[in-house]
């Protein structure tokens, strides 16, 4: 299942990075987010590996993930190692004045063939929630509502 929910947030992309790309401010604006553990103490970028768990339904559902795009002020993509199949990104581009637009797109596959289509689908309309949600809690944080 491919998801994607857009906001424009009323600052500049750096604003909007700063919070994007720092792995302790996700606790404050991800929806629903259960567990966030940072499994590798490197440097924030590439390589990163965090334990996250999102409850959707009364199902915590997540695993290991890993950064594997980090473009400063633009993208941020991670893939998950464990658990369910899992790709996610935000994207961040300028808007008219002065704004960013942010845009968070998910793709996800529970295992099991058809059972797991039909849970997918079934997923889709509270995972396509919880995404709008983060935005706004995204978009809030930064303009420091």
């Amino acid at each position: 299942m491919r998801l994607s929910r857009s906001v424009v947030v009323d600052a500049d992309r750096n604003a909007v990075w700063k919070h994007v790309s720092d792995p302790g401010c996700y606790p404050e604006f991800m929806a629903s987010l259960e567990r966030w553990e940072i499994v590798t103490e490197d440097v924030v970028g590439v390589g990163s590996r965090y334990t996250v768990h999102w409850k959707v339904g009364s199902v915590p559902i997540g695993g290991v993930v890993e950064v594997v795009e980090f473009d400063d002020g633009r993208d941020l993509a991670w893939v998950g190692l464990t658990g369910v199949t899992l790709r996610g990104r935000f994207r961040l581009r300028d808007a008219d004045g002065g704004k960013t637009k942010v845009t968070f797109r998910l793709a996800y596959e529970a295992p099991g063939g058809l059972l797991g289509l039909i849970a997918d689908r079934v997923a889709a309309r509270q995972v396509s929630h919880l995404m709008k949600q983060t935005l706004e809690r995204l978009k809030r944080l930064v303009e420091g509502g």
